[in-house]
């Protein structure tokens, strides 16, 4: 099988999948806050991987250099999330918090 772009589009989808905590709306509107935050912090290291330029390294790791900077990003991006230093979740749960 070849892996192109529209089979890791498929691949992250399944992998994006959020189990929302059992318990109350609040409980849940956090979960979401929480995984939105941290897919917004994602397109901004996305972006800004755009920018660096790949000639400049000294190994060319191909395919695979491109899929686990791909996963190591999106770690990044859940561990910057889950410190809550942007603040964007807690902007959006306190925004719903009343209407759950």
């Amino acid at each position: 099988m070849e892996i192109t772009s529209a089979n890791m589009a498929v691949w992250n989808a399944n992998q994006a999948r959020l189990e929302l905590p059992r318990g109350d709306g609040r409980q849940q509107l956090k979960a979401v806050a929480k995984e939105f935050e941290s897919l917004f912090v994602k397109q901004m290291l996305d972006s800004m991987r755009a920018t660096l330029n790949k000639e400049d390294n000294l190994l060319d790791g191909g395919m695979a250099e491109n899929i686990f900077e791909d996963m190591l990003y999106e770690e990044y991006s859940r561990m910057i999330a889950a410190t809550g230093s942007l603040g964007v979740a807690e902007m959006i749960y306190s925004q719903y918090r009343d209407l759950v």
